[in-house]
């Protein structure tokens, strides 16, 4: 049973003292040609959706963020008509959306 302890220990264990292999040498050095530098970033004062002539927007910014909000609220009107069609299609009901509501 020593023995076999031992077997196993000497698989896992480093050697002590004396026994214990040189360190590798150490590799050679290795030179890599240099990076190349990235090309520089272009930054772009306005958005991509604003078309400028000589450096200046024809389009105002505010213009551009009123039809930005006026498209989500389209988007999440719609998306809620969806919705209410859909659950009062599982009630067995027609949904016919009111004038009204359409025009807001």
């Amino acid at each position: 049973m020593h023995s076999l302890l031992a077997a196993i220990l000497a698989l896992f264990l480093p050697a002590r003292g004396a026994h214990r292999a040189a360190a590798p040498p150490p590799l050679p050095a290795i030179s890599c040609p240099p990076a190349p530098e990235p090309p520089p970033v272009i930054t772009c004062p306005h958005p991509a959706d604003v078309i400028t002539a000589d450096g200046m927007p024809l389009v105002r910014p505010y213009v551009v963020e009123w039809e930005r909000e006026r498209d989500e609220r389209d988007r999440r009107r719609l998306q809620r008509e969806r919705r209410r069609a859909a659950v009062l299609a599982t009630l067995g009901q027609d949904y016919v959306p009111v004038p009204w509501e359409v025009a807001v």
